[in-house]
């Protein structure tokens, strides 16, 4: 189904031995040093994952979601006869809420018998295998000669120095995870576009099969994942308008059957998989898909968000809200070659060039999502969490573009040009760097200079959300709460979920206190009265969590 031609088997002047010169070779074509240091960076992010994910504590959903995936996981091991997953109030829609990663969660935690190291783990562990999958995505649509082994490694670093990826990696079960799933079905896509036409397809079963699994998996974790349906069209589209009128009798024929098989067979498998990784399409064969299609394309979530300094309903946004997000959520360099690579293809269509068919399928990927929000109006919330997946499509475009023009420019003797387009990426890329670190461990607050960095635009957008804050209050309380009780057992409580954050933290003998007046609090607003405020947990001079304790001096 691949727009581009099929790759001539020719020596590749990539792989070729190098030509005694009287210069040093180009950076781009220096041998095995992408892949030594793509492995180095995905040694030192599972360090980073293992060293520091428990310093980025948990989210307002992470103690609900371990419940579900805890849940379906005893659906399985009952023999499908515990069915406590579908016992959620109705308005949490946790059934309709793919089950995929929080069940792999789980099984992990069944092994270990330990629940929150082992999330915090598996969690950023996945997220580092997105960053390996970006870079073989990156590779594929890049070629796979020594051009493509620097356009994976300039993908995995880009996905690693995206701060809205990295920094909830290691606390985010849906998002994250998807992003993955997704950015998956992208390469595997991209690899079966450039094989569809060759000769040799003896493994095409299992490459449709896997492209099918990938979709159902991530499917699994969020239902609009199946957009990728629509992609697929739009790739067998292309694929007729460039050689469809050139296809006559058994050629068409022939064609037709592949692309139906392929049809089925990425159907057929994608709802298998989804349904064995999500049990509540198993328990409502019938109408669990629509069902869910429903439900999260007009999620029940009506409440005020801050957007461009003004607080806005999450269900009357105004339609740039995800796009806008894309770019001040997003480092500079990732955002500036999406753009100039948008503005040649429209320039390469003006002049009616032949464009790469890859490249259009990854434009579309990022275009797509983006025009269904904006046409279904979408609910959303917290920034572009749940449209994070799009960014991984970014960073392998504005890869790709990075490497190809810096390559053009060595080659074409502009040499400065070559090193200045590398220099801007670096300094780019150094920012968001340099940003992280000033608001670590709370990265998923990062905003682009565009939107004045966190400092400014923390005033005018959502900024630290997820609550996770509350572990560093929490570990501080549990350190210095004797300076202000005497009590062996005293009470708490944070503004979530009944403790649900803060417990874990904090030494055995505190008590949880659902209702009524707790000794100490933690919350990330104004402690509020007959509360008096001990400690703050401080981001860039901004408290974003408080810890207080019941004033007990009398009222005047």
């Amino acid at each position: 189904m691949s727009d581009v031609d099929v790759e001539p088997k020719t020596a590749n002047p990539d792989d070729a031995p190098p030509a005694v010169a009287a210069e040093p070779a180009a950076p781009w074509r220096r041998g095995r040093l992408p892949h030594l240091l793509l492995g180095a960076l995905l040694l030192v992010m599972s360090w980073f994952t293992v060293a520091q994910g428990r310093f980025h504590g948990r989210t307002y959903d992470e103690y609900m979601q371990d419940d579900y995936g805890a849940r379906v996981l005893k659906f399985y091991l009952s023999g499908t006869t515990d069915r406590s997953f579908l016992d959620f109030p109705d308005y949490l829609y946790m059934p309709q809420h793919g089950a995929g990663f929080e069940l792999i969660v789980a099984f992990f935690q069944h092994l270990t018998g330990e629940i929150w190291n082992t999330r915090t783990i598996v969690n950023g562990l996945f997220g580092v295998l997105g960053m390996l999958i970006t870079a073989l995505a990156a590779r594929e649509l890049a070629g796979r000669g020594r051009l493509g082994a620097w356009a994976g490694l300039a993908a995995a670093v880009g996905l690693a120095l995206y701060p809205r990826y990295t920094g909830q990696m290691m606390n985010n079960s849906k998002d994250i995870p998807l992003a993955v799933a997704m950015v998956l079905v992208l390469w595997l896509v991209l690899r079966l576009m450039r094989r569809w036409r060759q000769p040799d397809r003896r493994f095409e079963v299992l490459e449709l099969a896997g492209v099918g699994a990938a979709i159902g998996f991530a499917g699994s974790i969020r239902v609009n994942a199946l957009l990728w349906f629509g992609l697929l069209a739009f790739v067998s589209l292309g694929f007729w308008a460039r050689h469809g009128h050139k296809l006559r009798g058994r050629e068409l024929r022939t064609e037709l059957t592949n692309q139906f098989t392929a049809m089925l067979a990425i159907g057929t498998t994608a709802y298998l998989v989804m349904s064995v990784f999500w049990p509540f399409l198993l328990t409502n064969p019938t109408d669990g898909l629509l069902s869910s299609v429903e439900s999260m394309a007009k999620y029940d979530w009506d409440n005020e968000i801050l957007f461009g300094g003004e607080m806005v309903r999450s269900t009357q946004l105004p339609w740039y809200y995800a796009p806008w997000w894309l770019v001040i959520g997003s480092p500079l360099p990732v955002v500036a070659l999406t753009v100039a690579g948008a503005v040649a293809a429209v320039v390469g269509l003006v002049r009616r060039q032949r464009l790469d068919g890859r490249m259009l399928l990854v434009g579309a990927y990022i275009l797509l999502p983006l025009a269904l929000i904006i046409g279904a109006h979408s609910t959303l919330y917290n920034s572009l969490r749940q449209f994070l997946f799009v960014a991984p499509g970014m960073i392998v475009l504005a890869s790709v573009l990075l490497v190809r023009w810096a390559r053009e420019s060595f080659d074409s003797g502009r040499t400065a040009l070559a090193w200045a387009l590398i220099g801007a990426a670096v300094l780019g890329q150094g920012e968001a760097l340099y940003a992280s670190a000033r608001i670590y461990p709370y990265e998923y607050s990062y905003f682009s200079p565009l939107a004045g960095g966190y400092t400014t635009a923390r005033h005018d957008y959502e900024s630290t959300y997820y609550g996770s804050c509350t572990r560093a209050a929490a570990v501080w309380l549990g350190e210095n709460y004797q300076q202000y009780t005497a009590d062996t057992a005293p009470t708490f409580r944070d503004e979530h979920q009944w403790n649900s954050l803060a417990e874990v933290d904090l030494p055995d003998n505190f008590v949880s206190v659902g209702d009524g007046q707790p000794y100490f609090r933690i919350t990330t607003k104004e402690p509020g009265p007959s509360y008096r405020e001990i400690h703050a947990v401080v981001v860039e001079g901004e408290p974003v969590c408080r810890v207080s304790v019941m004033d007990l001096a009398p009222v005047s």
